[in-house]
C-alpha cells in the first residue's frame, strides 16, 4: 500500500514537472520568435515587396503583385529542402525581371514561428507547400497551392516547368 502511494506521488510529480517544462519552453519559443530585429516574421528575398501581415495587405502596395510562398515547419526533411531549392531555382531562372521589379517575390515562411501560424488556416496547409498568391492594389485576389511539387520532386525536368507555369499563370492573370 505504501509503495502504491509512493509510486502515485512520483508519477504525479513527474507529470506536473513535464507540463511546467513544456509551458516554459513554449513561452520562450514564442518570445524569441516574436522579437526579430526587423519585425518581419519571414525572410525577405532580393527585390521583393514586404510580406503582408494579417490585416496589413496595404503593405503590398498599388498594382498587381504575385508572391510564391514556400511554407515549411522547423523540422525539415531532405524532400522539404529540395522542394524549397527547386522552387526557388524555377522562379529565379524564369522570372529574373519580375523579381527585380518586385512584381514577383519568393518567400520562405516557417509556419511554426509566432505570427505565421495563421497561414495554416488561410491556405488550408497540411504539409510543406508552395502557394502562389496574387495581390491587386494591396488586396489578395486569389491563391493556389501547387500540390504536385511532392509528386514531381523526383524529376527536376518536370518540377521546374510545373512551378514556372503556375507562377506564370498568376503573373498573366489567367
Amino acid at each position: 500500500m505504501k509503495g502504491k502511494k509512493l509510486l502515485t506521488g512520483f508519477l504525479l510529480a513527474f507529470v506536473i514537472a513535464s507540463i511546467g517544462f513544456l509551458l516554459v519552453r513554449e513561452s520562450r519559443r514564442g518570445s524569441l520568435a516574436g522579437s526579430s530585429p526587423s519585425g518581419e516574421a519571414v525572410a525577405a528575398s532580393e527585390g521583393s515587396v514586404p510580406i503582408p501581415e494579417r490585416g496589413g495587405d496595404d503593405l503590398i502596395g498599388p498594382g498587381k503583385r504575385v508572391i510564391a510562398y514556400y511554407f515549411h515547419a522547423r523540422a525539415r526533411c531532405a524532400s522539404c529542402i529540395k522542394i524549397e531549392s527547386l522552387s526557388g531555382k524555377a522562379i529565379r531562372e524564369r522570372f529574373p525581371g519580375e523579381l527585380r521589379t518586385g512584381r514577383l517575390a519568393f518567400r520562405k515562411v516557417n509556419v511554426e514561428e509566432f505570427g505565421n501560424r495563421h497561414y495554416i488556416d488561410d491556405y488550408r496547409l497540411v504539409s510543406q507547400s508552395l502557394v502562389i498568391v496574387e495581390y491587386l492594389d494591396g488586396r489578395q485576389v486569389r491563391w493556389k497551392n501547387l500540390e504536385k511539387v511532392w509528386t514531381l520532386l523526383g524529376s527536376e525536368k518536370e518540377f521546374l516547368p510545373y512551378v514556372q507555369e503556375g507562377v506564370s499563370s498568376y503573373l498573366k492573370g489567367a
